[in-house]
């Protein structure tokens, strides 16, 4: 699909002030409604209102939620540098409409604002009230003013892994020209009955198979427990146990991780030891007598969970028992009996996914040049991106991916 040319900027927009407090502007859509005024704000604590009453009102999943975006912001974000970007559109009621939870990265000569939550987040949404007609020309409206206020002015947004809908109602940013992902989300809708819903999902043979390897971790291991972590103490324990065992994981296949920044463990244990309150990560783990054999990690969020971080002990002996998906049963099981409707496994392609998850949901990616700089950035990012998802939905090319990078 073609990309837009650089938003040229209108007459009233070249004569705004930068920064939070530029005074409000009207902008009239292609369509003829009018915006009221844009802000841009670098401080989250500066647009809690309005953020808290879109989250409750809009479609958007947990990487959306303040609750999860202060910690990333305050380990993760800071340790690239990122300058928050947290766009407020006014209707001409002044009422919120609209919130983009942005932050802009400089890469050498170029800036690029893009979703809080970076390569962390697996369904990025901006925040659109529901019932207002967004056009074309109102969303490029938004994010020429954002451009032009920010303090930090991007040359070009580049918004990924957005679905094409999020709980029953369509992307408003689907308006304007946009790629395919490279991959799809998976999730699955749970049953008020467990024993149904695994029956549903698996073979009578496959589960006899999950079945006997359970009862041989046992036999060599002693009695499995799945737990959820209650406390920091015992939150930092499967944390320890997650970073042990992903980064031997990765060691063995040559891949080097992020999961061993400083700010990786800093954001996990923020998100997943609150000392006051419910913390926004969940984290779980299969224990065989006193060892943690398998961990997972995620967020509930209006009735959905959406998985984030696994990790399986990988010694021989308790690998080939296959703990990672007996945790997985485990917690798929529970929540059924919990009432979650949705379990969400994330984006990319896995044997795992392909069994248990029968949705599959379409992401795209946005591209928006605000300069000529940018413009040249989006035609090669552009091409990347189709370069990537060919890759990806070749079995044969990804497979022969993966080697290239596992031998490199």
């Amino acid at each position: 699909m073609p990309l837009p040319s650089p938003l040229p900027a209108s007459p009233a927009a070249q004569r705004a002030q930068t920064g939070p407090a530029a005074r409000p502007e009207q902008r009239r859509a292609k369509g003829g409604r009018a915006l009221g005024r844009i802000e841009v704000h670098e401080n989250l604590d500066s647009v809690d209102s309005a953020w808290k009453e879109l989250e409750d009102l809009c479609p958007a999943s947990v990487y959306q939620t303040r609750r999860w975006l202060a910690p990333w912001m305050e380990t993760l974000g800071g340790a690239c540098n990122a300058i928050p970007m947290l766009v407020v559109a006014y209707g001409k009621s002044d009422m919120p409409v609209a919130f983009l939870p942005l932050a802009v990265v400089a890469y050498d000569r170029i800036k690029i604002a893009g979703f809080l939550g970076g390569r962390d987040s697996n369904a990025n949404c901006g925040l659109f009230r529901p019932g207002v007609s967004f056009s074309r020309g109102d969303l490029e409206s938004i994010f020429r003013a954002a451009a032009l206020k920010a303090r930090q002015r991007p040359d070009v947004f580049t918004l990924s892994h957005q679905p094409e809908s999020w709980e029953g109602l369509r992307n408003p940013l689907l308006a304007i020209p946009h790629l395919p992902s490279a991959s799809a989300g998976h999730c699955t809708r749970l049953a008020s009955d467990p024993a149904a819903y695994v029956r549903s999902k698996l073979s009578p043979d496959s589960h006899k198979k999950l079945l006997k390897k359970r009862r041989r971790l046992e036999k060599d291991f002693g009695p499995l427990c799945h737990v959820k972590a209650s406390g920091k103490a015992e939150a930092l324990r499967v944390l320890d146990a997650f970073f042990a065992q992903k980064l031997a994981r990765f060691r063995q296949q040559g891949i080097e991780s992020d999961f061993s920044h400083p700010s990786t463990k800093a954001f996990l244990e923020r998100a997943s030891a609150s000392e006051t309150g419910e913390p926004v990560l969940e984290l779980h783990a299969l224990i065989a007598g006193d060892r943690i054999v398998a961990t997972y990690g995620g967020a509930l969020h209006r009735g959905r969970f959406h998985a984030m971080i696994n990790s399986f002990d990988s010694s021989p002996a308790v690998a080939k028992t296959s703990p990672g998906d007996l945790l997985l049963l485990a917690m798929l099981e529970d929540m059924c009996a919990a009432g979650i409707e949705s379990f969400d496994l994330g984006v990319g392609e896995a044997r795992y996914k392909d069994v248990w998850c029968e949705l599959t949901e379409p992401l795209f990616e946005t591209l928006v040049p605000v300069t000529a700089k940018g413009r040249a950035f989006a035609l090669a990012e552009s091409a990347r991106l189709r370069v990537k998802r060919q890759v990806k939905q070749s079995p044969w090319l990804w497979s022969l991916a993966q080697q290239l990078r596992t031998r490199l």
